[in-house]
């Protein structure tokens, strides 16, 4: 029973992990929020990727404007740390990244999330055409 409990708080504690936001933040960003879901679906459909292997997913997301078109790009890395990993936590690494760095408070493009043997990058840039 205390095994049990003690694996249920593991896990409860692993999916409320925050994620580490960093870079440049753009009120904005919200606007281009389509880029973060679409690299986050093709590492979790693995149709970008190899089922937990080591990987990067991108997506890109374009307004259009006079004269000028932004365009913000996203990258999703996965790496394994040990050789030994937990399965299952590319959905809320993924999401908890995407929902409290671009879609946080702080509105900044990029971060990371690490536990039980795998770290998730995403990064976010804008390019102009």
């Amino acid at each position: 029973m205390q095994l049990i409990n003690l694996y249920a708080l593991t896990v409860f504690a692993t999916s409320a992990l925050a994620a580490d936001c960093f870079g440049n933040g753009n009120k904005d960003v919200g606007k281009f929020i389509t880029a973060y879901w679409d690299a986050r679906e093709r590492m979790c459909s693995n149709s970008g990727c190899t089922y937990q292997e080591a990987c990067t997913t991108s997506g890109s997301y374009t307004v259009k404007g006079l004269g000028v078109d932004t365009i913000l790009n996203v990258e999703i890395k996965r790496k394994n740390t040990v050789k030994e990993r937990i399965q299952g936590l590319l959905g809320d690494a993924t999401e908890d990244i995407i929902n409290q760095c671009p879609k946080g408070g702080s509105k900044q493009l990029s971060g990371s999330w690490e536990a039980n043997g795998q770290l998730y990058q995403v990064n976010g840039y804008f390019s102009f055409n």
